[in-house]
């Protein structure tokens, strides 16, 4: 049963809406957090590499590892490209200060989406035995199509913010959007889940 990963899903994605309502985090932050969320699913293909591929981790982990980092890196281009990161004319500051500096109130939110991503690990990948008949391509394959459907939410979503004007509508219905993406590729991945023995 997959209800508490479910529900640690949709909590830990409602957060950066309390976030934005409560006037802690902006929409950029939002967006910033949502591409970083790629690392920690990164994270946790390579442990279900481990437990499938066992010692051939060793030699698929760094590929992985090297070649999703990069998909990662043009990703993160295109949505700092898309985001208005100084709002005067002056100079902007270098890539990772104002990185950093927009990441520093989202480490309690990126904990929250860590940890559901880790329920959802040991409930269902070990708990349910969903890495018996699992491959290791499979598995290095499912990051990417994620990051194709967060790439179309946040385009959708920052487009929705610069014709509103408004960060709230914007964000609830980015969340919104990332909420529904996220629990149909939930589902689907843990529908065919093995029973054990």
């Amino acid at each position: 049963m997959t209800a508490p990963s479910s529900l640690a899903l949709i909590v830990a994605n409602l957060l950066p809406l309390v976030g934005v309502l409560s006037g802690h985090i902006t929409l950029q932050q939002v967006m910033i957090l949502f591409w970083s969320e790629n690392a920690i699913v990164g994270f946790f293909t390579l442990l279900k590499m481990a437990v499938v591929g066992r010692w051939k981790v060793l030699f698929a982990g760094p590929f992985f590892a090297g070649h999703y980092g990069g998909f990662m890196a043009v990703h993160f281009i295109f949505v700092y490209s898309l985001l208005s990161f100084s709002a005067s004319g002056a100079p902007e500051p270098p890539t990772l200060i104002s990185l950093a500096a927009l990441y520093r109130p989202l480490w309690l939110i990126a904990g929250a989406l860590f940890i559901s991503h880790a329920v959802s690990f040991a409930l269902n990948f070990i708990g349910r035995g969903e890495y018996r008949g699992e491959t290791m391509n499979a598995l290095m394959m499912a990051p990417y199509k994620r990051i194709v459907v967060l790439h179309v939410t946040l385009i959708f979503g920052g487009w929705i913010a610069m014709m509103t004007r408004s960060p709230a509508p914007a964000v609830a219905l980015l969340i919104g959007l990332k909420i529904i993406a996220d629990l149909h590729a939930h589902t689907r991945e843990h529908r065919a889940a093995p029973v054990e023995p």
